[in-house]
């Protein structure tokens, strides 16, 4: 017996025999990720400062060989604002400034620095549960790497706070849409995945096509189904057929 080969027209006839269950799945995969956006996941704010860093100046020869060296120089610099000798002081200030901060490690996930490419300028941006909370770390943050710089790396002496963070009272996380389009679109992909598996399952015989063809046997008959309603007690209503003999 050959492999059994699902055609296209069968898929569309699958997909069409269990339309209800597919859109039974999709709308609960949309109410589901609604349900953990809107319940579960924490509204995440960001804030986000630019800061400056320049080494010493030196003779105008020396100018180009500064700037690359400032340029290289960004990697330690974005890696400085991420550890204690920064963080502690921000931490210890937000204190008695009545903002309320987790550790220094939790200071340091919340905060990430970036820069464009050959760009001297950092993007230090805090990302907190409160957009009042997240403007207070990245501006005191920018504000005690100014300072502890100059300290740290000797020829770090022109440091400069380009922009202030700014309250920013838009969500950043979670993605309301994209996160209920993603559940919309993972019933729909288990109510497909639910109809192909019942059709797959069931073994019962749909067309008599298939005993002759497929399993290449003989025909014998077929059974028909008859509508309960039209069944009726004793002989009232019955009508003997051609070849059949009345009781």
């Amino acid at each position: 017996m050959d492999d059994e080969v699902i055609s296209l027209g069968q898929i569309f006839s699958i997909l069409r025999k269990h339309v209800i269950a597919l859109i039974v799945a999709m709308c609960a995969g949309g109410v589901f990720a609604a349900a953990i956006t809107y319940l579960v996941m924490q509204p995440k704010y960001e804030s986000t400062a630019m800061v400056l860093v320049n080494r010493k100046q030196t003779a105008v020869g020396q100018q180009y060989n500064d700037l690359q060296t400032d340029l290289q120089m960004i990697n330690t610099y974005k890696d400085i604002i991420t550890k204690d000798v920064v963080l502690r002081p921000v931490r210890e200030n937000l204190l008695k400034k009545g903002v309320v901060v987790g550790s220094t490690g939790d200071l340091a996930r919340a905060i990430s620095v970036t820069n464009n490419q050959n760009s001297q300028v950092m993007s230090v941006t805090a990302k907190a549960d409160d957009p009042y909370t997240a403007r207070s770390i990245v501006n005191e943050t920018a504000e005690v790497f100014r300072t502890k710089i100059t300290t740290i790396m000797t020829n770090a002496k022109n440091v400069t706070i380009i922009s202030r963070g700014t309250l920013n009272k838009s969500a950043v996380s979670p993605r309301k849409k994209i996160n209920i389009a993603v559940g919309l679109l993972a019933g729909l992909v288990l109510g497909i995945l639910f109809a192909f598996l019942r059709a797959l399952t069931d073994r019962t015989v749909k067309d008599s096509s298939f005993i002759t063809d497929t399993l290449e046997l003989p025909l014998l008959g077929t059974i028909t189904d008859i509508d309960s309603s039209s069944i009726k007690l004793g002989t009232k209503g019955l009508r003997p057929t051609a070849g059949h003999s009345r009781r």
